[in-house]
């Protein structure tokens, strides 16, 4: 498949150029190695339905039962959310790229947006992985009997999330800035920040393993976490190059492509050259 991949026009700052946020090629965010443009976009239409759905229920259902306060206090909720405005602001570009058959609505839109779409791209892709592990691998065990919509809900939020990333990923052609792991870090940290100030607000943890008071073993967990956002941010990176690797080996990479196509072009202009 042959794609222009119009790059986004370079910084003024050269901290950002450094990050590697003008790297971003608008339009492997709405094409495919593997399907058409248009049927990647019934996929992702999908799952930006299943993540509205799942939202939407999820906020009502806590409205519902008078606990929506301590909504926002959640990394899972928070990450979710980044899922979701993902989803829907990608599926937004999709859209706009099939009719209008360019990417202005990327490229001409403010810098700054862009900028944080590949932020916010790298800070889904990492914390789908993070947030599933963490719930499973320690949080599961506080649980106590819930219903079957809570049931429902822990399974979408802290698993089915993560297989909407990962679909997303698989069908893109989006790079991952290696320097961005600076961004999800601090972002992690950052979050970290917030449940201190919920503590101190509120007089509760947002999350039991995060409390002091269980000595050593904290400090364990806080670690164990921070090991799992960057192993998590470096697994998509190979899971980025892996995907490329097959996409150019099967010969469905655009880069592939265009190189055959010059090629072809050396090879008729050294064929007329001799003739």
């Amino acid at each position: 498949m042959d794609y222009k991949d119009e790059k986004l026009p370079p910084s003024n700052y050269a901290v950002l150029r450094w990050f590697g946020f003008d790297q971003f090629v608008p339009e492997t965010a709405v094409t495919s190695h593997w399907v058409s443009p248009k049927v990647f976009l019934a996929i992702r239409s999908l799952l930006a339905l299943y993540s509205t759905i799942v939202i939407w229920t999820d906020i009502g259902f806590d409205a519902y039962h008078g606990k929506f306060t301590g909504f926002f206090a959640f990394f899972t909720n928070l990450t979710f959310i980044g899922l979701h405005a993902y989803l829907i602001t990608s599926t937004v570009h999709h859209i706009r790229y099939l009719r209008n058959k360019n990417v202005d609505s990327f490229l001409k839109q403010p810098a700054f947006l862009n900028y944080l779409y590949v932020y916010l791209y790298c800070t889904v892709i990492t914390n789908n992985i993070v947030t599933p592990v963490v719930f499973w691998g320690i949080l599961a065990r506080y649980l106590g009997p819930i219903s079957t919509m809570q049931s429902w809900l822990n399974a979408s939020v802290h698993g089915a999330s993560f297989f909407l990333m990962i679909f997303d990923v698989i069908f893109n052609r989006m790079k991952v800035p290696i320097r961005m792991i600076l961004f999800v870090f601090f972002t992690v940290v950052l979050y970290m920040f917030l449940t201190f100030i919920v503590h101190a607000s509120a007089g509760y943890w947002v999350y039991p393993f995060l409390d002091w008071k269980q000595g050593p073993i904290t400090a364990a967990y806080y670690f164990a976490v921070a090991v799992i956002v960057v192993l998590a941010f470096f697994i998509q990176v190979l899971i980025h190059y892996v995907r490329d690797l097959i996409a150019r080996k099967t010969a469905r990479s655009h880069q592939n492509t265009v190189s055959d196509s010059q090629d072809m072009t050396k090879l008729e202009t050294n064929h007329s050259n001799v003739v």
